[in-house]
Protein backbone atom coordinates (compact mmCIF):
# COMPACT_ATOMS: atom_id res chain seq x y z
CA UNK A 1 0.00 0.00 0.00
CA UNK A 2 2.73 2.56 0.80
CA UNK A 3 4.42 1.47 -2.69
CA UNK A 4 0.82 2.19 -4.24
CA UNK A 5 0.72 5.58 -2.40
CA UNK A 6 4.49 6.41 -3.22
CA UNK A 7 3.41 5.91 -6.88
CA UNK A 8 0.45 8.34 -6.95
CA UNK A 9 2.70 10.86 -5.17
CA UNK A 10 5.85 10.54 -8.35
CA UNK A 11 2.67 10.83 -10.83
CA UNK A 12 1.00 13.95 -9.23
CA UNK A 13 4.02 15.81 -9.02
CA UNK A 14 4.81 15.32 -12.56
CA UNK A 15 1.56 16.14 -13.84
CA UNK A 16 1.26 19.61 -11.69
CA UNK A 17 3.98 21.17 -14.03
CA UNK A 18 1.54 20.22 -16.90
CA UNK A 19 -1.82 21.50 -15.26
CA UNK A 20 0.03 25.28 -14.36
CA UNK A 21 1.69 25.64 -17.40
CA UNK A 22 -2.35 25.15 -18.55
CA UNK A 23 -3.59 27.49 -16.57
CA UNK A 24 -0.85 29.74 -17.30
CA UNK A 25 -1.40 29.78 -20.85
CA UNK A 26 -5.29 29.99 -20.15
CA UNK A 27 -4.77 33.43 -17.88
CA UNK A 28 -2.43 34.30 -20.94
CA UNK A 29 -4.31 34.03 -23.44
CA UNK A 30 -7.74 35.42 -22.13
CA UNK A 31 -5.02 38.46 -21.18
CA UNK A 32 -4.59 38.83 -24.47
CA UNK A 33 -7.52 38.64 -26.14
CA UNK A 34 -6.97 35.20 -27.35
CA UNK A 35 -9.06 33.02 -25.81
CA UNK A 36 -12.55 33.36 -27.83
CA UNK A 37 -10.90 32.94 -30.81
CA UNK A 38 -8.52 29.54 -29.59
CA UNK A 39 -11.79 28.27 -28.29
CA UNK A 40 -13.60 28.56 -31.79
CA UNK A 41 -10.53 26.58 -33.50
CA UNK A 42 -11.03 24.15 -30.29
CA UNK A 43 -14.50 23.43 -31.36
CA UNK A 44 -14.16 23.48 -34.59
CA UNK A 45 -11.80 20.72 -34.49
CA UNK A 46 -14.11 18.54 -32.24
CA UNK A 47 -15.08 16.75 -35.24
CA UNK A 48 -11.68 15.65 -35.94
CA UNK A 49 -11.45 14.52 -32.12
CA UNK A 50 -14.42 12.90 -32.85
CA UNK A 51 -13.16 11.01 -35.79
CA UNK A 52 -10.28 9.18 -34.43
CA UNK A 53 -12.48 8.04 -31.56
CA UNK A 54 -14.67 6.76 -33.86
CA UNK A 55 -11.69 5.20 -35.89
CA UNK A 56 -9.97 3.26 -32.97
CA UNK A 57 -13.58 2.01 -31.70
CA UNK A 58 -13.91 0.70 -35.24
CA UNK A 59 -10.32 -0.46 -36.45
CA UNK A 60 -11.21 -4.03 -33.94
CA UNK A 61 -14.23 -4.95 -36.49
CA UNK A 62 -11.63 -3.84 -39.32
CA UNK A 63 -8.77 -6.30 -37.72
CA UNK A 64 -11.40 -9.10 -37.41
CA UNK A 65 -12.55 -9.09 -41.29
CA UNK A 66 -8.64 -8.33 -42.24
CA UNK A 67 -8.67 -11.99 -41.83
CA UNK A 68 -10.71 -12.76 -44.45
CA UNK A 69 -10.60 -9.38 -47.13
CA UNK A 70 -7.82 -7.39 -47.36
CA UNK A 71 -7.16 -4.04 -45.17
CA UNK A 72 -9.10 -1.51 -47.96
CA UNK A 73 -11.79 -3.80 -48.41
CA UNK A 74 -12.56 -4.76 -44.63
CA UNK A 75 -12.41 -0.99 -44.31
CA UNK A 76 -14.92 -0.38 -47.05
CA UNK A 77 -17.34 -3.37 -45.49
CA UNK A 78 -17.30 -1.56 -41.83
CA UNK A 79 -18.23 1.99 -42.94
CA UNK A 80 -20.45 0.83 -45.36
CA UNK A 81 -22.58 -1.46 -42.64
CA UNK A 82 -22.52 1.44 -40.40
CA UNK A 83 -23.90 4.26 -43.46
CA UNK A 84 -26.36 0.90 -43.89
CA UNK A 85 -27.36 0.76 -40.27
CA UNK A 86 -27.46 4.74 -39.81
CA UNK A 87 -29.79 5.05 -42.77
CA UNK A 88 -32.05 2.06 -41.49
CA UNK A 89 -32.54 3.76 -38.12
CA UNK A 90 -33.22 7.17 -39.18
CA UNK A 91 -36.23 5.24 -41.57
CA UNK A 92 -37.08 2.59 -39.33
CA UNK A 93 -36.77 4.46 -35.77
CA UNK A 94 -36.69 8.35 -36.00
CA UNK A 95 -40.36 8.32 -37.00
CA UNK A 96 -41.31 5.47 -34.34
CA UNK A 97 -39.29 7.51 -31.28
CA UNK A 98 -40.67 10.88 -32.81
CA UNK A 99 -44.50 9.79 -32.56
CA UNK A 100 -43.68 7.55 -28.99
CA UNK A 101 -42.25 11.43 -27.87
CA UNK A 102 -45.33 13.63 -29.24
CA UNK A 103 -47.38 10.61 -27.88
CA UNK A 104 -45.43 11.22 -24.33
CA UNK A 105 -46.11 15.24 -24.51
CA UNK A 106 -49.79 14.79 -25.21
CA UNK A 107 -50.17 12.74 -21.71
CA UNK A 108 -47.57 14.83 -19.80
CA UNK A 109 -50.97 16.97 -18.98
CA UNK A 110 -52.51 14.31 -17.20
CA UNK A 111 -49.29 13.18 -15.33
CA UNK A 112 -49.08 16.83 -13.96
CA UNK A 113 -52.54 16.94 -12.71
CA UNK A 114 -52.31 14.21 -11.20
CA UNK A 115 -49.19 15.08 -9.18
CA UNK A 116 -50.97 18.20 -8.44
CA UNK A 117 -53.53 16.20 -6.68
CA UNK A 118 -51.36 14.19 -4.69
CA UNK A 119 -49.36 17.37 -3.46
CA UNK A 120 -52.92 19.20 -3.11
CA UNK A 121 -54.25 15.89 -0.68
CA UNK A 122 -50.91 15.77 1.55
CA UNK A 123 -50.77 19.78 1.62
CA UNK A 124 -47.38 20.20 -0.51
CA UNK A 125 -46.49 23.51 -1.70
CA UNK A 126 -45.93 23.61 -5.09
CA UNK A 127 -45.63 27.02 -6.17
CA UNK A 128 -43.54 26.63 -9.39
CA UNK A 129 -45.81 23.57 -10.66
CA UNK A 130 -48.27 26.61 -12.77
CA UNK A 131 -44.80 27.51 -14.58
CA UNK A 132 -43.79 24.36 -15.10
CA UNK A 133 -46.91 23.89 -16.67
CA UNK A 134 -46.95 26.75 -19.00
CA UNK A 135 -43.34 26.11 -20.13
CA UNK A 136 -43.05 23.01 -20.49
CA UNK A 137 -46.77 21.21 -21.36
CA UNK A 138 -48.09 24.24 -23.35
CA UNK A 139 -45.04 24.12 -25.20
CA UNK A 140 -44.24 20.45 -25.26
CA UNK A 141 -44.59 20.24 -29.28
CA UNK A 142 -42.27 23.21 -29.53
CA UNK A 143 -39.54 21.46 -27.54
CA UNK A 144 -39.70 18.25 -29.10
CA UNK A 145 -39.42 19.81 -32.59
CA UNK A 146 -36.38 22.38 -31.20
CA UNK A 147 -34.56 19.10 -30.00
CA UNK A 148 -34.77 17.43 -33.36
CA UNK A 149 -33.87 20.03 -34.81
CA UNK A 150 -30.64 20.80 -32.64
CA UNK A 151 -29.82 17.04 -33.11
CA UNK A 152 -30.05 17.57 -37.10
CA UNK A 153 -27.82 20.16 -36.96
CA UNK A 154 -25.11 18.27 -34.79
CA UNK A 155 -25.59 15.39 -37.71
CA UNK A 156 -23.34 17.82 -39.91
CA UNK A 157 -20.51 17.40 -37.34
CA UNK A 158 -20.87 13.95 -36.98
CA UNK A 159 -20.66 13.17 -40.46
CA UNK A 160 -17.44 15.17 -40.86
CA UNK A 161 -16.28 12.91 -37.72
CA UNK A 162 -17.43 10.04 -39.91
CA UNK A 163 -15.39 11.01 -42.83
CA UNK A 164 -12.28 11.95 -40.98
CA UNK A 165 -12.09 8.41 -39.23
CA UNK A 166 -12.93 6.96 -42.50
CA UNK A 167 -9.77 8.17 -44.07
CA UNK A 168 -7.83 7.85 -40.70
CA UNK A 169 -8.85 3.72 -41.58
CA UNK A 170 -7.79 4.06 -44.58
CA UNK A 171 -3.95 5.23 -43.81
CA UNK A 172 -3.68 3.04 -40.89
CA UNK A 173 -0.54 1.21 -42.48
CA UNK A 174 1.03 4.51 -42.59
CA UNK A 175 0.42 5.17 -39.20
CA UNK A 176 1.97 2.11 -37.84
CA UNK A 177 4.87 2.46 -40.13
CA UNK A 178 5.76 6.05 -39.08
CA UNK A 179 5.34 4.96 -35.39
CA UNK A 180 7.77 2.01 -36.14
CA UNK A 181 10.42 4.59 -36.77
CA UNK A 182 9.76 7.00 -34.25
CA UNK A 183 9.10 4.58 -31.05
CA UNK A 184 11.90 2.72 -29.90
CA UNK A 185 9.53 0.51 -28.45
CA UNK A 186 7.17 -0.09 -31.01
CA UNK A 187 6.76 -3.93 -30.85
CA UNK A 188 5.43 -3.51 -27.05
CA UNK A 189 2.67 -0.42 -28.18
CA UNK A 190 2.00 -2.99 -31.17
CA UNK A 191 1.31 -5.76 -28.40
CA UNK A 192 -1.20 -2.96 -26.61
CA UNK A 193 -2.75 -1.99 -28.93
CA UNK A 194 -3.76 -5.50 -30.43
CA UNK A 195 -4.52 -6.81 -27.06
CA UNK A 196 -6.80 -4.23 -26.29
CA UNK A 197 -8.48 -4.23 -30.23
CA UNK A 198 -9.26 -7.85 -29.76
CA UNK A 199 -10.43 -7.28 -25.79
CA UNK A 200 -12.83 -3.62 -27.70
CA UNK A 201 -14.27 -6.05 -30.41
CA UNK A 202 -15.52 -8.32 -28.07
CA UNK A 203 -16.94 -5.89 -25.15
CA UNK A 204 -18.91 -4.18 -28.44
CA UNK A 205 -20.38 -6.52 -29.80
CA UNK A 206 -20.97 -8.29 -25.75
CA UNK A 207 -22.87 -4.69 -25.09
CA UNK A 208 -24.63 -4.84 -28.12
CA UNK A 209 -26.01 -8.07 -27.60
CA UNK A 210 -27.04 -7.20 -24.06
CA UNK A 211 -28.48 -3.73 -25.21
CA UNK A 212 -30.92 -5.78 -27.80
CA UNK A 213 -31.58 -8.17 -24.99
CA UNK A 214 -33.16 -5.62 -22.61
CA UNK A 215 -34.32 -3.29 -25.49
CA UNK A 216 -36.47 -6.64 -26.40
CA UNK A 217 -37.49 -8.17 -23.79
CA UNK A 218 -38.57 -5.60 -21.83
CA UNK A 219 -40.24 -3.59 -24.90
CA UNK A 220 -42.12 -6.85 -25.50
CA UNK A 221 -43.44 -7.06 -21.51
CA UNK A 222 -44.29 -3.31 -21.34
CA UNK A 223 -45.91 -3.59 -24.46
CA UNK A 224 -47.86 -6.96 -23.33
CA UNK A 225 -49.26 -4.64 -20.53
CA UNK A 226 -50.32 -1.58 -22.93
CA UNK A 227 -47.68 0.74 -21.13
CA UNK A 228 -47.39 4.04 -22.78
CA UNK A 229 -44.40 4.63 -25.06
CA UNK A 230 -43.42 1.23 -23.94
CA UNK A 231 -40.43 0.99 -27.20
CA UNK A 232 -39.42 4.06 -25.43
CA UNK A 233 -38.88 3.21 -21.98
CA UNK A 234 -37.49 -0.01 -23.06
CA UNK A 235 -34.93 1.72 -25.02
CA UNK A 236 -34.27 4.31 -21.97
CA UNK A 237 -33.87 1.39 -19.23
CA UNK A 238 -31.81 -0.44 -21.60
CA UNK A 239 -28.95 2.76 -21.94
CA UNK A 240 -29.72 3.48 -17.55
CA UNK A 241 -28.24 0.22 -17.25
CA UNK A 242 -24.83 0.68 -18.75
CA UNK A 243 -24.07 2.96 -15.74
CA UNK A 244 -22.97 1.25 -12.90
CA UNK A 245 -24.27 0.55 -9.32
CA UNK A 246 -27.29 3.33 -10.29
CA UNK A 247 -28.39 3.00 -13.75
CA UNK A 248 -30.71 -0.25 -12.97
CA UNK A 249 -32.16 1.07 -10.08
CA UNK A 250 -32.99 4.64 -11.88
CA UNK A 251 -34.56 2.63 -15.07
CA UNK A 252 -36.57 0.34 -12.68
CA UNK A 253 -37.64 4.10 -10.44
CA UNK A 254 -38.66 5.50 -13.93
CA UNK A 255 -40.90 2.66 -14.69
CA UNK A 256 -42.56 2.71 -11.34
CA UNK A 257 -43.28 6.45 -11.39
CA UNK A 258 -44.78 5.78 -15.18
CA UNK A 259 -46.94 2.90 -13.99
CA UNK A 260 -48.28 4.68 -11.04
CA UNK A 261 -49.18 7.88 -13.11
CA UNK A 262 -50.48 5.64 -16.17
CA UNK A 263 -52.30 2.94 -14.22
CA UNK A 264 -55.44 3.05 -11.91
CA UNK A 265 -54.24 0.31 -10.32
CA UNK A 266 -50.23 -0.17 -9.99
CA UNK A 267 -49.41 -3.32 -12.30
CA UNK A 268 -46.93 -5.14 -10.32
CA UNK A 269 -46.92 -8.02 -12.15
CA UNK A 270 -45.37 -6.33 -15.25
CA UNK A 271 -43.10 -4.52 -12.52
CA UNK A 272 -42.09 -7.99 -11.20
CA UNK A 273 -41.19 -9.34 -14.77
CA UNK A 274 -39.05 -6.13 -15.66
CA UNK A 275 -37.43 -6.45 -12.22
CA UNK A 276 -36.56 -9.77 -13.15
CA UNK A 277 -35.34 -9.29 -16.66
CA UNK A 278 -33.38 -6.80 -14.79
CA UNK A 279 -32.03 -9.89 -12.45
CA UNK A 280 -31.27 -12.12 -15.32
CA UNK A 281 -29.65 -9.84 -17.25
CA UNK A 282 -26.77 -8.93 -14.52
CA UNK A 283 -26.86 -12.07 -12.81
CA UNK A 284 -26.87 -14.90 -15.69
CA UNK A 285 -26.61 -12.85 -19.50
CA UNK A 286 -23.85 -10.20 -18.72
CA UNK A 287 -21.66 -12.78 -17.40
CA UNK A 288 -22.76 -15.26 -19.84
CA UNK A 289 -21.89 -12.77 -22.73
CA UNK A 290 -18.38 -11.36 -21.37
CA UNK A 291 -17.44 -14.38 -19.26
CA UNK A 292 -16.23 -11.48 -16.69
CA UNK A 293 -17.93 -8.67 -14.90
CA UNK A 294 -16.15 -5.41 -15.98
CA UNK A 295 -16.78 -3.61 -12.94
CA UNK A 296 -15.90 -0.53 -14.05
CA UNK A 297 -14.56 2.06 -11.53
CA UNK A 298 -16.83 4.85 -10.70
CA UNK A 299 -14.36 7.94 -11.05
CA UNK A 300 -13.91 6.89 -14.54
CA UNK A 301 -17.34 6.65 -15.02
CA UNK A 302 -18.07 10.18 -13.62
CA UNK A 303 -15.14 11.46 -15.50
CA UNK A 304 -16.13 10.23 -19.31
CA UNK A 305 -19.82 11.81 -18.50
CA UNK A 306 -17.73 15.11 -18.79
CA UNK A 307 -15.62 13.93 -21.60
CA UNK A 308 -18.47 12.56 -23.33
CA UNK A 309 -20.64 15.61 -23.30
CA UNK A 310 -17.75 17.78 -24.49
CA UNK A 311 -17.17 15.70 -27.37
CA UNK A 312 -20.62 14.14 -28.57
CA UNK A 313 -23.64 16.07 -26.40
CA UNK A 314 -26.28 14.51 -25.27
CA UNK A 315 -25.25 11.19 -27.33
CA UNK A 316 -21.73 11.24 -25.12
CA UNK A 317 -23.03 11.30 -22.05
CA UNK A 318 -25.44 8.48 -23.00
CA UNK A 319 -22.43 6.45 -24.27
CA UNK A 320 -20.43 7.59 -21.45
CA UNK A 321 -20.59 3.93 -19.75
CA UNK A 322 -19.14 2.33 -22.62
CA UNK A 323 -15.93 5.17 -23.07
CA UNK A 324 -15.36 4.39 -19.44
CA UNK A 325 -15.17 0.90 -19.90
CA UNK A 326 -13.25 1.16 -23.12
CA UNK A 327 -10.83 3.71 -21.05
CA UNK A 328 -10.52 1.09 -18.31
CA UNK A 329 -9.83 -2.13 -20.86
CA UNK A 330 -6.66 0.50 -22.18
CA UNK A 331 -5.51 0.92 -19.02
CA UNK A 332 -5.53 -3.08 -18.52
CA UNK A 333 -4.40 -3.87 -21.98
CA UNK A 334 -1.78 -1.65 -21.29
CA UNK A 335 -0.56 -3.15 -18.06
CA UNK A 336 -0.74 -6.58 -19.88
CA UNK A 337 1.50 -5.67 -22.73
CA UNK A 338 4.34 -4.41 -20.04
CA UNK A 339 4.52 -8.02 -18.31
CA UNK A 340 4.11 -9.96 -21.55
CA UNK A 341 5.08 -10.39 -25.17
CA UNK A 342 2.30 -11.92 -26.31
CA UNK A 343 -0.96 -10.54 -27.50
CA UNK A 344 -3.63 -10.89 -24.73
CA UNK A 345 -7.04 -12.09 -24.80
CA UNK A 346 -10.15 -11.01 -22.53
CA UNK A 347 -9.03 -13.38 -19.70
CA UNK A 348 -5.74 -12.46 -19.64
CA UNK A 349 -5.98 -8.49 -18.20
CA UNK A 350 -8.64 -9.50 -16.18
CA UNK A 351 -6.20 -12.13 -14.91
CA UNK A 352 -3.18 -9.71 -14.82
CA UNK A 353 -4.68 -6.88 -13.00
CA UNK A 354 -6.88 -8.65 -10.93
CA UNK A 355 -3.99 -10.96 -9.60
CA UNK A 356 -1.94 -7.52 -9.07
CA UNK A 357 -4.62 -6.14 -7.04
CA UNK A 358 -4.91 -9.32 -4.70
CA UNK A 359 -0.99 -9.04 -4.06
CA UNK A 360 -1.10 -5.35 -3.44
CA UNK A 361 -3.81 -5.97 -0.69
CA UNK A 362 -1.93 -8.55 0.56
CA UNK A 363 1.18 -6.28 0.54
CA UNK A 364 -1.17 -3.70 2.43
CA UNK A 365 -2.06 -6.03 5.01
CA UNK A 366 1.21 -7.71 5.81
CA UNK A 367 2.34 -3.65 6.64
CA UNK A 368 -0.62 -3.19 8.88
CA UNK A 369 -0.10 -6.20 11.18
CA UNK A 370 4.22 -5.00 11.15
CA UNK A 371 2.61 -1.71 12.36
Amino acid sequence: MKHAFTQILTYAKKLIPFFLSALLLVLLLKQLALYPWMTSIFQSMMPVFGGVLIALFLQPFIDKLEKYVSAKIAVFIVYTFIIVSLILFVICLIPLLYHQMVDFMEVLPNWVEKVEQFLEKYHIVYGNMEDFKNKYVQEGYVVVIDSLKTTMNTFTDYGIAFFTAFFLSLDLDYWKRSAKKLFTDYQRYSNFYHTMSNIVYQYLVGTILDLFFIMISVGITLYFFDFPNAFLYAIILAFLNLFPYVGATLGLILIAIVAALSYPVFPWLAFAIVWSIQQLESNIIQPLIFNHTMNVRPILSFVFIFIGEALFGVIGVILSPIFASIAQIAIRSYLHAKTSDRVGEWDDIWQDFDEAMKQEEKEGRMERKSL
